[in-house]
C-alpha cells in the first residue's frame, strides 16, 4: 500500500508539470465552456459542423492549457470535447474519447485528435475503434508502431512544427509509413489543400515548436520558436478548420 501511495503521489506531482499560462482574452468569448470530471466541452453559439471534435491533451499537460487553441476551433462552429485523463496522461485511458462523446448528443459523427502523447492515444482509439471516428488530427504526433493507421479508411491531418525538439521533423518524417496514403505534403507550399476523402495531409509550421500547440509555457527539450504562440495557434486552427471543411463536415 505504501508503494502505491508513493506512486500515486508521484503521478499527482507529475500531473502538475505543465500548468496553463493563458493570457487574458485568449479564450474566444463566443464559446461556452462547461467542465465536468471527465471533460471540458466547448460549444459555439451556433453549431455549424455535423462532426464534433474530441481532443486528447499532451502528456503531463493540464487540459485547460488547450482552451485558447480549442476555443478558436469551436468559434468556427465545431463543437469540441476535451477528454481528461488520470494524471494528465492519456496513455492511461486511450479510449476516453468514446466515453465523453455523449456530452454532445446532437452531434452525428466525430473526429479525434490530440497533441503529442495525446495524439498517439487518439490514433490508438482510431485503430481499435475505426467505425467510431470520421477522421484523425495529429498535432506534433503520430500513431504508435503497434497501432498503425496505414490501412485506415478515414482522412488524417498531421500538423507539426519546424523547430520542435520533442516531435522533431525527422520523427514526423519517419512516421509516414504509419499514416494512410496517399500523402499530401503541404510543407513547401504554405497553402491550404484541395483534396477530399481518405489519405493524409501533412503540414509543418515554420518557426513553431512543440509547446506552442498548447498554452503552458516552455517545455524541457523543446526548440526555440521564431514565431509567436498566437501565430502558431492561428495557423493550426486554420488547417484544422479547413480539414473539416474539405471533408464536408463544416
Amino acid at each position: 500500500m505504501r508503494r502505491l501511495a508513493i506512486l500515486a503521489g508521484a503521478l499527482l506531482l507529475a500531473s502538475c508539470s505543465y500548468l496553463p499560462q493563458i493570457a487574458p482574452g485568449s479564450i474566444d468569448p463566443g464559446v461556452t465552456v462547461t467542465e465536468s470530471r471527465e471533460s471540458l466541452v466547448l460549444l459555439p453559439a451556433t453549431v455549424l459542423s455535423t462532426t464534433g471534435f474530441v481532443f486528447y491533451p499532451g502528456g503531463l499537460v493540464d487540459p485547460h492549457a488547450y482552451l485558447p487553441l480549442l476555443s478558436r476551433i469551436a468559434a468556427a462552429g465545431i463543437p469540441v470535447v476535451l477528454a481528461k485523463a488520470p494524471g494528465n496522461l492519456a496513455v492511461f485511458s486511450p479510449d476516453a474519447g468514446l466515453g465523453v462523446r455523449p456530452s454532445l448528443p446532437g452531434v452525428s459523427g466525430w473526429a479525434v485528435g490530440g497533441h503529442s502523447l495525446g495524439g498517439a492515444m487518439a490514433a490508438w482509439s482510431a485503430h481499435d475503434n475505426p467505425s467510431a471516428w470520421r477522421g484523425v488530427v495529429f498535432l506534433a504526433a503520430w500513431p504508435p508502431d503497434s497501432k498503425s493507421l496505414a490501412g485506415w479508411a478515414g482522412p488524417v491531418i498531421s500538423i507539426s512544427a519546424e523547430l520542435d525538439g520533442l516531435a522533431t521533423p525527422a520523427d514526423i518524417d519517419a512516421s509516414r509509413p504509419l499514416l494512410p496514403h496517399p500523402l499530401l505534403d503541404l510543407s513547401s507550399t504554405g497553402t491550404l489543400y484541395d483534396i477530399l476523402g481518405g489519405g493524409t495531409v501533412l503540414h509543418q509550421i515554420v518557426g513553431g515548436v512543440h509547446a506552442q500547440f498548447g498554452s503552458y509555457g516552455p517545455q524541457a527539450g523543446d526548440g526555440t520558436p521564431t514565431i509567436s504562440a498566437d501565430a502558431q495557434r492561428t495557423e493550426t486552427v486554420d488547417y484544422i478548420v479547413e480539414f473539416f471543411t474539405r471533408n464536408l463536415w463544416l
